[in-house]
C-alpha cells in the first residue's frame, strides 16, 4: 500500500495524468534540443553524439529516471542531416522506450542563416508492471495484475532558425494523437517553442546566452528560463528556473576539441520541495569528423552545441 501512495503521489506531483505518459524534462535541454525536435541540426562536417542521464527526486521510492542517446550528422551528397534518438524513461511501475530515426532539410535564407524543416519517425513502447502493484482491493475488477506491454508508432515535425548568434525552434512530438484522444497505450502530442540569443564578450572572455522554452501538451504548459555564461570557450555554467517547480544551477568543461561533459542539479520549490532530495543530471557530448572532409560544409556556426 506504501508503494502505491508513493506512486500516486509521485504522478500527482509531476503533473502527470495517469491515462497518458508526458515528455521527460530535461534541464540541460539548451544542448540536446534533438530530444524533441528533429530539425535541430548541426550543419557541419561531424557526426555529434549525446549522451544524457537524470535521476528525478531523489528520495522518492521508484522515482522518474530518464537516460536519453542521441547521434546525428549532415550529409552533402542528400543534402540533409540524419539521426536517431533513444529516449528511456522510467515511472515508477511504467517503462517508456522511445526510438526515433530523424532527417532534417536545410534551406538557406541568408549569407549564414537557415530554416531547417525536420521530420522524425518510430516507435514508443510502454510497459506497465502491475505485479508490484498492492490493492486495497485485491479484486478490483480495474486493478492491473500483470505486466502489460504496449507498441504504438510514433512521429514528430519540428523547424529551427538558425544564424551565428540567434536560434529559434518550433517542434510537435507524438503527432499521431491530440491529449482528448491519447490513452494508456499512447502518450499525447506535445508542442515546443524555444529561443535563444548569444551575447559575445559581454566580459573579456565571457559570452551570454539567455534561453526561452516553452513546452505544452494542451492541457497544462510549463515554462524554462535559462541563462548561460560561458568562459573563453571552454567552461560554462548556469542557471534555470522551471517555473513552479524546480531551480537548476548548472557546470560544464570542454574536456578536449571534441568532448564536453555537463551536470546540473535541480532543487524542488514545488508541492514536492519537503520529500525530495532534488535532481542529479549528468550529460556527455562528443563530436567526430565526419564524411566528405574535401568538401565544405554550410557556413552555420555554433560554437557551444
Amino acid at each position: 500500500m506504501k508503494k502505491t501512495l508513493v506512486f500516486i503521489l509521485a504522478l500527482s506531483l509531476s503533473g502527470m495524468a495517469s491515462f497518458a505518459q508526458n515528455d521527460p524534462s530535461f534541464s540541460q535541454y539548451m544542448f540536446n534540443e534533438k530530444i524533441f525536435n528533429p530539425a535541430s541540426l548541426k550543419l557541419t562536417n561531424t557526426f555529434d553524439f549525446s549522451l544524457v542521464a537524470r535521476q528525478q527526486w531523489v528520495g522518492f521510492d521508484k522515482a522518474p529516471s530518464s537516460q536519453v542517446f542521441n547521434a546525428s550528422t549532415y550529409l552533402q551528397d542528400i543534402y540533409g542531416g540524419l539521426g536517431i534518438n533513444v529516449i528511456n524513461d522510467k515511472l515508477g511501475y511504467e517503462n517508456f522506450l522511445t526510438i526515433r530515426a530523424n532527417y532534417a532539410f536545410p534551406v538557406q535564407v541568408g549569407v549564414v542563416s537557415h530554416l531547417i524543416f525536420g521530420l522524425g519517425a518510430g516507435v514508443v513502447n510502454r510497459t506497465i508492471d502491475g505485479t508490484d502493484l498492492t490493492y486495497e482491493d485485491p479484486n478490483d475488477p480495474n486493478g492491473l495484475f500483470s505486466r502489460e506491454t504496449y507498441t504504438k508508432p510514433d512521429f514528430s515535425f519540428g523547424m529551427e532558425y538558425t544564424d551565428p548568434n540567434l536560434r529559434m525552434g518550433f517542434a510537435i512530438t507524438h503527432l499521431y494523437r491530440s491529449v482528448e484522444h491519447s490513452g494508456i497505450d499512447y502518450a499525447p502530442r506535445h508542442y515546443y517553442m524555444y529561443g535563444k540569443y548569444r551575447f559575445d564578450n559581454v566580459f573579456p572572455k565571457v559570452d551570454l546566452e539567455p534561453y526561452l522554452l516553452i513546452k505544452s501538451n494542451q492541457r497544462s504548459t510549463q515554462f524554462d528560463l535559462n541563462m548561460t555564461a560561458y568562459y573563453d570557450k571552454l567552461l560554462w555554467t548556469g542557471l534555470s528556473y522551471r517555473l513552479g517547480d524546480a531551480v537548476s544551477a548548472m557546470l560544464g568543461y570542454t574536456i578536449t576539441p571534441t568532448i564536453r561533459v555537463g551536470y546540473a542539479y535541480d532543487y524542488s520549490i514545488g508541492v514536492n520541495r519537503k520529500y525530495s532530495g532534488g535532481s542529479h543530471e549528468i550529460m556527455i557530448l562528443a563530436s567526430f569528423g565526419g564524411f566528405n572532409k574535401e568538401k565544405v560544409s554550410p557556413n552555420t556556426p555554433r560554437i557551444f552545441n
